[in-house]
């Protein structure tokens, strides 16, 4: 079962919609989306009461220091979004990722 606020939820929501073109998901199934049943993903994901027990609670605190965009370096800032969006079964590739690899 979820139990993330309605608040994380919607972060969460507002978060995917954002980062949509630089997501790639890790697996076939189960894939989080803006309009997806977030407590659904997480249960396809996490399919043992305890894994997801561990998974909400992360992204529950990952939220909170996320929200706090202004107290965090860049560097902390974009460490604390891909953990998010893994535990959500997605990969983050992020502006600057792409640019060094064209440039490499």
């Amino acid at each position: 079962m979820l139990h993330l606020s309605i608040s994380q939820v919607y972060y969460l929501r507002r978060l995917l919609r954002q980062y949509e073109p630089m997501l790639k998901p890790v697996i076939a199934e189960g894939v989080a989306t803006a309009e997806a049943d977030l407590g659904a993903v997480l249960e396809s994901l996490y399919p043992e009461a305890e894994e997801l027990a561990t998974a909400t609670e992360q992204l529950s605190r990952l939220i909170l220091l996320h929200q706090k965009k202004e107290l965090l370096s860049a560097e902390q800032y974009e460490a604390i979004t891909q953990q998010i969006f893994w535990i959500l079964g997605l990969k983050y590739l992020s502006p600057e990722v792409g640019q060094q690899s064209v440039t490499a």
